[in-house]
């Protein structure tokens, strides 16, 4: 009986451990992946960055060809700025309607589509990799400094703002965007 006892106690402290090493594994698989499928009510600034009516933050990032790039070389036409990384679910759900809409539109406005390259969780190489796999066209540029991620405080993506062509913003949108509500907001940029 003293052995089947300690078979029972060990069973309860196996299951134990492998309970708590799954959700410590859930904990570790999605730090920093704070990723929202935010609904069109909630497209209110949030933050300190990036508020509706305030001049645009300006940064610097690199083009796909490694050349350096500032938002504020863009002013003077109207700006989609898209914040994404190939492991957001929810961003890689909406590229394909940017790259819709950047064909249709890209030549009234001006797309900037930001890859947060950390060079950890997502690399040049990865980053560079998937677009051309996805053959999108669109403007895509590499935060490989971190100046747009901090500019625009990006931890929770993806998050998309319209630049009126004067360099303020005109709207925050947090969450993935489909076509209409996408062609929607760029329809109401100056």
């Amino acid at each position: 009986m003293k052995q089947g006892v300690k078979f029972g106690i060990l069973t309860i402290l196996l299951i134990g451990v492998l309970v708590g090493a799954y959700f410590a594994y859930q904990n570790l698989k999605g730090d920093g992946e704070q990723i929202t499928k935010a609904t069109t009510a909630q497209t209110q600034s949030h933050g300190e960055n990036g508020n509706v009516g305030a001049q645009a933050s300006d940064f610097k990032a690199v083009d796909i060809n490694g050349n350096d790039i500032r938002l504020s070389d863009n002013f003077g036409k109207p700006i989609v700025l898209n914040f994404w990384a190939t492991w957001c679910g929810y961003c890689v759900e909406e590229l394909p309607a940017f790259e819709e809409v950047y064909k249709e539109k890209g030549d009234s406005v001006q797309f900037m589509m930001v890859n947060l390259t950390d060079g950890k969780r997502e690399t040049l190489k990865s980053a560079t990799a998937f677009l051309k796999e996805q053959a999108f066209t669109f403007p895509a540029y590499f935060d490989t400094y971190g100046e747009a991620l901090t500019a625009y405080s990006a931890y929770t993506i993806p998050l998309t703002l319209f630049i009126n062509s004067d360099g303020t913003i005109a709207d925050k949108h947090l969450g993935a965007l489909d076509k209409n509500t996408l062609e929607s907001k760029l329809s109401e940029l100056s």
